[in-house]
């Protein structure tokens, strides 16, 4: 019960702060213009970051590493984005985009579905473990070396990791 507070709490947040995206998870024209504009300034800083795939609940469910070149200041969702270019086939994902929250949920990783009935999810995290308090839309690339570690686990145990 506590974890749908908190995925409550995340969407709301969400909602203020997150309105760039239009109702079928595209950019809108704006921003789109504005990231390649960005994009090809010469004062763009680009960060490598660490892309973890890992599931507390199948240790034989095979975990992934990915190194993906974003500009600093990008969203993790877009991240995600940039990993199914850089990975074709390696790295996938599904999201359900919410108009309400102005954000995305993750479904699925590499094949790999939260599901209601099972109380599972992806939960996301720092390098540290400590899972981040607001949605992919809104956690930003900060640093070059940043990881971001996507954890399939279960709202009905705790986790120890």
């Amino acid at each position: 019960m506590m974890l749908k507070f908190w995925i409550f709490v995340v969407c709301l947040v969400a909602v203020n702060f997150c309105r760039e995206v239009h109702s079928d998870g595209s950019e809108s024209s704006e921003s789109s213009e504005s990231s390649e504009s960005s994009e090809s300034s010469e004062e763009t800083i680009q960060a490598i970051v660490t892309l973890k795939i890992q599931n507390s609940l199948d240790p034989d469910w095979p975990s992934a590493e990915y190194q993906v070149s974003v500009p600093v200041a990008t969203s993790v969702f877009q991240m995600m984005v940039t990993a199914t270019r850089e990975f074709p086939g390696d790295f996938t994902f599904r999201a359900t985009y919410f108009p309400e929250y102005a954000g995305h949920f993750i479904d699925s990783i590499n094949g790999l579905a939260g599901d209601t009935a099972d109380q599972t999810f992806w939960r996301f995290e720092n390098g540290r473990g400590v899972a981040f308090d607001r949605g992919v839309d809104l956690i930003l690339v900060h640093a070059n070396n940043d990881v971001i570690v996507f954890r399939f686990t279960s709202w009905a145990t705790p986790t120890t990791d």
